[in-house]
């Protein structure tokens, strides 16, 4: 009889261990052709993102910073602390900073910018310290909701405002008129572009349309989402 129980203890041990083995790396959820599609850390939005997949890959909800440093497999919250939130980033002489102001131009319509350094990192965004004095700090103002490629062609988030008030969010579009697609639906939030010129969307967790209303496809999952290019975009 103990040997039995043994034996039934052992085979569960190892089908435990199977299953979770074979569970999908959050960056696997959805394989795409053109697309690395890669799940936040948190049941929260990906607001803005800094860094290269191949690299340090950092990523905020607005109130925390994460980073990755193997794809997205895995995320850890970083050092970052500030109560005022994170809204972009900002890179000069190869410091990184946290913007923590959003804003917008009556001479500028539609665009969002983050602003105001607050926070910054020496090692790509895996540790913060305040900024304790301004005085030698640049202004900065990062564009949110469009970046540019590699050859300077404009890319930004293309968006329909209903006559109901909502925000209805087709893609990317380029400035000449181009558009791009994703996979599924979501609200987007911001554009980036990295030294390679691959394209970068932080994005809500994916949207469906239910009887005539868009509402999270899974209210149970609400990871933001990030895709990213898996080559160079030039045009």
């Amino acid at each position: 009889m103990r040997q039995s129980l043994l034996l039934f203890f052992v085979i569960l041990c190892f089908v435990s261990c199977r299953s979770g083995q074979d569970s999908p790396e959050p960056d696997m959820e959805m394989q795409h052709p053109d697309w690395y599609i890669l799940r936040g850390p948190e049941n929260t939005e990906i607001y803005a993102v800094y860094g290269d997949i191949d690299g340090t890959l950092v990523v905020t909800d607005r109130y925390r910073a994460y980073y990755s440093k193997n794809k997205g497999k895995t995320w850890t919250q970083s050092t970052f602390d500030s109560k005022n939130g994170l809204l972009g980033f900002a890179v000069s002489n190869d410091t990184l900073f946290t913007l923590d102001t959003q804003t917008m131009s009556g001479d500028d319509p539609g665009n969002r910018y983050a602003i105001r350094p607050a926070y910054f990192s020496l090692d790509g965004g895996v540790t913060w310290d305040k900024l304790t004095q301004r005085p030698g700090i640049p202004e900065m103002k990062t564009p949110l909701n469009y970046g540019f490629s590699a050859n300077g062609i404009r890319f930004s988030i293309d968006e329909i405002i209903q006559p109901v008030g909502t925000i209805e969010y087709l893609g990317i579009v380029t400035e000449n008129g181009r558009k791009i697609a994703l996979p599924q639906q979501h609200a987007l939030n911001n554009v980036y572009f990295d030294q390679k010129s691959r394209l970068y969307i932080s994005a809500s967790a994916p949207l469906c349309n239910k009887d005539g209303y868009v509402q999270l496809c899974n209210k149970q999952d609400v990871r933001g989402t990030l895709y990213i290019s898996k080559k160079p975009i030039n045009y």
